[in-house]
């Protein structure tokens, strides 16, 4: 037998109240209740059982016998719940015909909506530095046959395991992987052992006096650069993030131009630590 607890919860999922359910359960325990009574069986308040009666009789799940005192008899459970289920079938379909109207009328303007582009739709500027780190990183993670870089110090991040996954990755598949980076790095040693890194993974590595911007161009089609403000201190920057061909295709030839003018990264390391050597 099912227990009345749970009984109580079903009926409440078909849409009965509480009181109502507590009512209902009432009545089929017995073939026939005064309000009096039923209000003392279910426990529901007296002032409120001739509300609870009323609702359960418009659903159609209890019944009246009149007499001296009116009496409720609960409907066959078959029928009452077939009845409460029809509510919900006819509440369904109501939402069904609505959802496709919807449906109808949003779709073209959806379509039409694919169709407008903001006219700078292709830039995103980024401030926030976390939200600079993830673009970068994704950016990465992301390039297909290659990845070009400007290093400026001081560096975005010094610890990046997704750009040596990448170095490594393009190198397997004759990608490019270029980086153009300061001489002053080779004053940091955390920046050089960093480098040593990327290019044992695959990165081909030069060093200029100085580069003008962090810049990032990913597969000729996405570019990244930070641009630091000449007019407040010289310090704050201002990155933005472009998905533009064109506009990496321009940045590509800036960045093939410092590339060809800088050194080799093991030469100029090999000339730092023979100058710095002690002489015997």
């Amino acid at each position: 037998m099912v227990p009345k607890p749970r009984l109580f919860d079903e009926l409440t999922d078909l849409g009965l109240t509480q009181y109502e359910a507590r009512t209902y359960l009432a009545l089929v325990g017995r073939d026939r209740y005064t309000a009096a009574e039923l209000a003392r069986a279910s426990g529901v308040p007296r002032q409120r059982i001739y509300d609870v009666l009323g609702s359960l009789t418009e659903r159609g799940v209890v019944r009246t016998r009149a007499g001296q005192v009116v009496r409720y008899l609960a409907v066959d459970p078959a029928v009452a719940v077939n009845r409460l289920m029809a509510a919900h079938r006819a509440e369904f379909e109501r939402i069904e015909q609505t959802s496709m109207r919807l449906v109808d009328a949003l779709v073209p303007l959806w379509s039409t909506g694919r169709g407008e582009t903001d006219p700078l739709d292709y830039v995103d500027v980024i401030r926030d530095p976390d939200a600079l780190r993830t673009c970068f990183e994704e950016m990465q993670s992301g390039a297909k046959h290659q990845l070009l870089t400007l290093s400026k110090m001081p560096y975005l991040v010094v610890d990046n395991p997704v750009g040596l996954r990448t170095a490594r990755r393009l190198a397997r598949v004759g990608g490019d992987v270029r980086c153009v980076y300061e001489y002053p790095m080779l004053r940091e040693s955390a920046y050089v052992t960093m480098t040593k890194r990327f290019v044992a993974a695959g990165e081909r590595a030069r060093l200029a006096d100085a580069v003008p911007m962090r810049l990032c161009i990913v597969d000729g089609a996405r570019v990244l650069m930070s641009l630091r403000d000449p007019v407040a201190d010289g310090v704050s920057t201002t990155t933005v993030h472009i998905e533009h061909p064109a506009v990496a295709e321009c940045l590509t030839y800036a960045f093939e131009t410092l590339w060809s003018r800088a050194d080799d990264f093991a030469s100029a390391l090999d000339t730092r630590d023979r100058v710095s050597a002690p002489s015997r």
